[in-house]
């Protein structure tokens, strides 16, 4: 095959404009300090970072699902507290009560302060997360889990109500994906907070703290020094009860606690994979835009050489 001046200016011409492509591309690396401009570049490693992106935007929802179940526990905790300590004086002024020195008038005062602690239970039971959905309903959130008006009823009702008859969530224990194949329950139901411990003497059917406590209002209105001292055993089983739901409260802070230093740690190793294969290597590109640079030079000195050396040179 004979090798013409026009074929080897041909191919040296498409190398001159591959070298001016590839000093092209590196340029605009440069500009945009990304190393993968397009997924022909590296399809290997496009794929992987396909991959670790994926998992990353997974674990930053993780992550986020984690925030939001600290904060449901944190109000928990909060409320929790708050009913602890409002049982605690529950069972102040009913050791108050038992003094023999008391006459029905000062054990009415005591019964008094009882009743607001009372709404305050009711207000504890319908308290809202951050997100406004009811901490203690379960998955019944239309519609508060304790009606003021029926507690009220409750409350001044002589016969006995089922806790199942005023409260208006749900058993059911809401709970969050916080990793792959993996949910944290979160909820806790107030039919699970505020009932199923049993009284001091041991009735078959478990009672409740609005029942605890409308005894003891009843003791103190009526004056009546036994139920006076069997609601003081009561409230003592039902601080245990609810320092049982605080302990369990605390474990699962705990558990989320781990999930996002897990997940954060996670998260930092993926960005910075990401950022090894996304991220343009800056050093190593200036010194490869000199090279192609001083590369496409020659070539094109080369080039000018060559194309003055024809026949016709030599004739003239």
């Amino acid at each position: 095959m004979r090798v013409t001046n026009s074929m080897i200016f041909d191919r040296v011409i498409t190398q001159l404009n591959n070298q001016q492509a590839r000093l092209a591309a590196t340029q605009e690396k440069i500009s945009s300090g990304q190393n993968l401009l397009k997924p022909s570049d590296a399809p290997d490693q496009v794929a992987a970072l396909d991959r670790l992106e994926s998992r990353l935007r997974l674990t930053e929802r993780y992550l986020s699902n984690i925030d939001s179940v600290k904060d449901k526990l944190n109000q928990q905790e909060l409320a929790v507290n708050t009913m602890n300590d409002d049982l605690s004086r529950v069972k102040e002024l009913l050791i108050q009560g038992a003094n023999g020195t008391l006459d029905s008038s000062a054990r009415g005062a005591l019964a008094i302060e009882l009743k607001e602690i009372y709404n305050s239970m009711i207000s504890l039971g319908n308290r809202k997360d951050v997100d406004g959905t009811y901490l203690f309903a379960g998955y019944v959130q239309d519609k508060a889990p304790f009606d003021f008006d029926e507690m009220k009823s409750f409350l001044s009702n002589d016969a006995d109500v089922a806790f199942e008859d005023v409260y208006q969530g749900n058993d059911e224990i809401q709970s969050v994906t916080v990793d792959d194949g993996y949910h944290l329950e979160v909820g806790v139901p107030g039919s699970q907070l505020f009932a199923g411990f049993n009284n001091s003497k041991q009735d078959p059917e478990p009672t409740s703290i609005f029942a605890v406590i409308k005894l003891a209002i009843n003791g103190l209105e009526e004056n009546d020094v036994e139920k006076i001292a069997q609601s003081i055993d009561d409230v003592e089983n039902a601080l245990k009860h609810v320092n049982n739901q605080l302990a369990m409260i605390g474990s699962k802070s705990n558990t989320a606690e781990t999930q996002l230093q897990i997940h954060q740690s996670r998260l930092d190793s993926y960005e910075v994979a990401v950022s090894r294969i996304e991220d343009l290597d800056y050093a190593s590109a200036v010194t490869e835009l000199k090279n192609q640079s001083l590369a496409l030079q020659a070539g094109q000195a080369s080039f000018a050489q060559i194309s003055n050396l024809s026949l016709f040179n030599y004739i003239r």
